[in-house]
């Protein structure tokens, strides 16, 4: 269980480090259309659109990074008044409901990929781009985030002390 467990939380560290990739990505491409407009008086014609695929892919990539190392916004007045039986309980509690709406998530991204998988769906934009890409890489990034889910709520069963990991 304990190498399952690592193994998952090793695919949430690399979705962190692709969804920070796609940011610097991300700067580069807007950063280039500045450059272009103002040098050149040109654009890239992609730098809005892409950046907002790119925006969506780091949300959900770095979803499940953020969770395994317990960095999303909770809300400490309830927690921090209870005993530390009650905060195992709690965040089993939290987990098992994260881990209900991201199947929710999950399934619903993979509806949208397979319809433009099957529709061939393009954007509207100048690019034509093909709508597979971004839902695929939305589609990775909330399966990441369902297994970090998993992950932690089987870390809290087998080892609750040891929760949330800290860099």
């Amino acid at each position: 269980m304990s190498t399952l467990i690592k193994g998952l939380e090793a695919l949430a560290t690399l979705m962190g480090w692709v969804a920070g990739a796609l940011l610097v990505l991300t700067t580069a491409l807007i950063f280039a259309e500045i450059s272009l407009r103002l040098l050149f008086g040109r654009s890239t014609l992609v730098a809005q659109e892409y950046s907002g695929y790119f925006l969506a892919a780091m949300i959900y990539g770095a979803a499940g990074y953020t969770l395994a190392h317990g960095e999303h916004i909770r809300v400490g007045i309830l927690y921090e008044r209870l005993s530390p039986r009650g905060r195992i309980w709690l965040d089993r509690l939290a987990l098992a409901l994260g881990l209900f709406f991201s199947v929710l998530l999950v399934i619903a991204f993979t509806e949208l990929f397979l319809d433009a998988l099957h529709y061939h769906t393009r954007s509207f934009t100048p690019a034509r781009t093909p709508m597979v890409y971004p839902y695929g890489l939305v589609l990775v990034g909330s399966v990441t985030l369902l297994l970090e889910f998993l992950a932690l709520f089987l870390k809290s069963l087998f080892d609750p002390e040891h929760l949330w990991r800290r860099p």
